[in-house]
Order: structure tokens, then sequence, then C-alpha cells
């Protein structure tokens, strides 16, 4: 059976960017398992005394590689030492002239993620790292497809995102030079007047790193990739498998935890999020329409944009029905649970404020108290603390809701063959809702909690004696504030029956 993508790959040289991120495992595991692709080279930075050797060997452990056998992933996996904030990366000269000479397509995924990262940060990463490796591959032999995977909100002071390239908020160039020549505590104080009106410094970095790909990647089969928000895996390579919380998967970890209890955010407003191994699919089936295009007619090519969105999707619902449906899934409770999960979506800022100080403030003091008298250290309060600082950065988000289009997704999965479709398949709109939902939460336990699933009697034991000890607390509470309101109006009703009765 005809099968145009996965021959693309055979005996091709990939190079990968944010190759230990968590789309970049996944897209390693793809093309070992799908492909007979050559070569995938992995610029990866040493991380304080691990070297990169070890990084990369650290990320075959991880679950997901369970079907490739590590003789294959050594074979064809090679790390190259790089940092995306340093000249060409860091790369030495001779690394850099193996790469020039070999590689065929071109997966920039790595990025700085931090939304709360100071703007001296994020250029140096995110729009220093696409102008070094532009700079790299501008030399490449018989290089046929460049991919920037961007976000989907690079652009979000739009309500419609179109499948475009916009206008920068800034000259990147002119950007990048400031941050070299200028002391970063200097940048970061003018931070503010810069970004204007986007609302932080990730976005505001990945559009200007899209810019930089028209700008610096003429006559190169540059393109971005537009993905939503990445959640958890439909069934490959396994259900429910994730190494980040950005997003909706914090959120549910930690309320599902019993910890957090409220999030500022419009509880009407519709989560376009997309699992993350349909995404990979999608990413690899356009790199192969890039390079068909680009091989057709080079001299025309022009730079294009897809955006991933998962609107047609049934996971495209309210925020307040996708932590719901994910909550009340069926899944396994978690054995951190500290109490019995409930989450308030509050629009109103000063209930919103209210609604903090007695769900996370008076119970993380209390809680910090009983740890200290029992030789503890305490921890709840900071906890609180890192946990306000997360949502206050996704209150941006949680409030606002865009139409993203999706026609050249939509055209792309017209292009592929039967086969393409079933071992490339990126449709979402044949989710098993109910299915994925109870799946994201089982991955959540086993494989970032890395809880004992042989245990689940005792973690379904321990979930409802706190929620017998929610019920408890909370009938007290009734009960003592019944018994503070009838003291406060008893009297006065006695008194005022008293004296119509007189009367």
């Amino acid at each position: 059976m005809s099968s145009p993508v996965k021959d693309f790959y055979k005996n091709k040289n990939v190079l990968l960017t944010g190759g230990t991120g968590y789309l970049g495992k996944m897209m390693i595991e793809k093309l070992l398992r799908t492909t007979e692709v050559k070569n995938i080279y992995i610029v990866v930075r040493p991380k304080q005394d691990i070297d990169v050797e070890k990084r990369v060997i650290k990320i075959f452990q991880e679950p997901i590689f369970a079907d490739i056998s590590e003789d294959v992933f050594l074979e064809k996996v090679h790390p190259i030492e790089g940092d995306l904030k340093m000249k060409l990366l860091g790369i030495s000269s001779e690394k850099m002239s193996h790469l020039r000479a070999q590689v065929n397509i071109v997966f920039h995924c790595g990025a700085s993620l931090n939304m709360d990262a100071n703007l001296a940060d994020a250029v140096s990463t995110n729009v220093n790292g696409t102008a070094e490796i532009l700079e790299i591959i501008k030399g490449a032999q018989s290089l046929e497809a460049f991919i920037l995977v961007s976000t989907a909100y690079s652009n979000c002071l739009n309500e419609i995102i179109e499948e475009v390239f916009y206008d920068p908020p800034i000259d990147p160039n002119l950007l990048l030079r400031i941050t070299k020549e200028m002391k970063a505590e200097h940048l970061n104080n003018i931070s503010k007047g810069i970004l204007g009106k986007w609302p932080n410094t990730y976005t505001f970095t990945k559009a200007l790193a899209e810019s930089l790909l028209i700008t610096e990647g003429k006559n190169i089969p540059v393109a971005v990739f537009r993905p939503t928000i990445v959640t958890s895996t439909v069934s490959e390579p396994v259900a429910g498998w994730t190494d980040n919380l950005y997003g909706p998967l914090g959120i549910l970890l930690s309320s599902n935890c019993g910890i957090l209890r409220v999030v500022q955010g419009n509880p009407s407003v519709k989560a376009d999020t997309v699992p993350g191994d349909l995404v990979i699919n999608g990413l690899l089936c356009y790199a192969w329409e890039v390079a068909t295009q680009w091989n057709l007619n080079r001299s025309n090519y022009k730079p294009c944009v897809m955006n991933f969105s998962g609107r047609s999707s049934p996971l495209y619902v309210s925020i307040k029905e996708y932590s719901s449906t994910a909550t009340n899934s069926g899944y396994i409770p978690f054995k951190k649970i500290v109490w019995k999960p409930i989450l308030f979506i509050v629009d109103n800022k000063w209930l919103y404020m209210g609604m903090r100080f007695l769900l996370h403030k008076i119970p993380a003091y209390l809680f910090d108290y009983f740890l200290a008298i029992s030789g503890r250290k305490p921890q709840m309060k900071k906890l609180y603390v890192k946990l306000d600082k997360v949502t206050r950065v996704f209150h941006y988000f949680l409030t606002q809701e865009w139409t993203i289009k999706n026609n050249n997704l939509q055209s792309l999965w017209q292009k592929l063959t039967p086969s393409d479709r079933e071992t490339y398949n990126f449709d979402l709109t044949k989710i098993d809702a109910d299915q994925y939902y109870r799946n994201m939460m089982i991955g959540l336990k086993k494989y970032t909690l890395k809880e004992d699933m042989s245990r689940a009697q005792y973690h379904k034991a321990k979930f409802q004696r706190m929620q017998l000890l929610h019920d408890i607390f909370k009938y007290i509470i009734i009960v003592l504030i019944s018994h503070l309101v009838l003291r406060k109006l008893l009297p006065r009703w006695i008194s005022r029956v008293k004296h119509h009765c007189s009367l």
C-alpha cells in the first residue's frame, strides 16, 4: 500500500532542536518506530554535571521507547552539543560542516516555554536560537524542509488567527542587537514598554521568530507549524503519556491532588487542546508536504503556515466542562491527594481573591502549622505562592477565546493515502473523548506522579477518607456559621416578635 510520508523519511538525516522536550521525545520515537530514517541529530545543551551523551541516553529511559531497541536508538540518534543562546548555537566548525553536508530536514522545536521568563532570556533563546540555526542551515546542501514549531498564540492579539504570517511587533533583528548590547537588567526594566499589549514574553518572542523566518530564510524551504495547547497522547506510543505540566495538565494535576481549589478565569471559555501524538503525526506529514512543494518549484516557493487547532475535536469544550469531565472520568485517585478534589473557576476578581484566601491561604497556614508541630518542614505556603504565580500567567488564556483557522491542516489530511492516514493519523474529529480524559488522568498518575498502579484499592480508600473528612469539615463550618448567624439575629427576631405582640 502506498505510503509517501513514510517513504519520504527513508535514508533522510533529520536535525532536531528541543529533542529533550515533550514534542522532541515523541518525534524521535515516531521516526524510529515508523520510518527508515538514517540519522537524527539532536542539539542538546549540557546541563549542570550531565553531558549531552548522558542526557540523550536518559531520554531512552522514558516509557515511550519501550518498543525501540537500544541498538537502533544508539545507532541513529546523535547528540550535538549546542545552546540556542550562543552564536551559531556554539556548535563546533567540524560538526557544522557535517550538518550542512548531511541534513535534509530540520525541526526547530527548541524554545523557552516559560511564559514568565524575562524579556532578555526569552529573546536570547526563542529569537536568537531561530536566527542562529537559520544561519547554520543556509549552507545545507540537500535541505528539503525547515519547520519552525511555534504556537497558535504567537499572534494572540488577533481574535481570528489565520494561517498567514503577521507583521512583527518590532524588528526582530533590532531587538536582537538591543539584547546583545544592553545589560539584561536594563532591558527587563523597559520590557513592559516593548511588549505593549502582548501578555507574556513567550508569545511575543514566538511572533518575532516567525517574522525572522521570512527575512532570514529566503531561498530555504521554511514553514511554520502552530499547535494550540498540547496535552497528553491519545494512543501512541502509549495512551495518556506526557512529561510536561503546562496549561490544563498542571491545573488538573494540582486540583485533583486537592491542592488547587480556585482559579480566576471564565468557565465558559473553550480550551483549544490537541493531543501530543496527533501533533507529531501532523508535523511529520507537514514536513513531507513542504518538501514536496519545494521540490516541485523551488524558484516560486512561498513559506507557508499551518495552524494545528482542535476546533473540530470533541475535546473543544469549555474549561469548566474540560475540568469536570476529566475529574469525573473514573480514573484511579491520586495517592498524593491531600484533600477532596474541588475546583472553582471564578471570573470576578474580588470573589476570586476572597475564595483564594479561604480555600488556599487559610488551609496553607493550618497545614504548615501541623507540619511544624509534628517536626516536619512547612511547605504548603511556598507551594501556593508558586501556584498563584502559575495561574496568574495563564489568566490571559483562561479569560479569552480565539478563532484559529486550520484550513491547511484539513487540506493536508485530504492529500494523505489510506496507509499514511493510519500510520500518521491526526484526525482530531475521531477522538473518543471519554476514553481520552480517563487515559489522561491515568497518565498523570502513572507517568507524572509515578504512582504504583497495583495499589489502586489503597488509593481509592484514601480518597474516600478525604471525601468523608471534607464532608465533616463542610458540615462543621455550616453549623458554626448558622450558630453565629442565629446567635446574632435570634435575639433581634424575638425582640421584634415581643414588640409586635405588645401592640
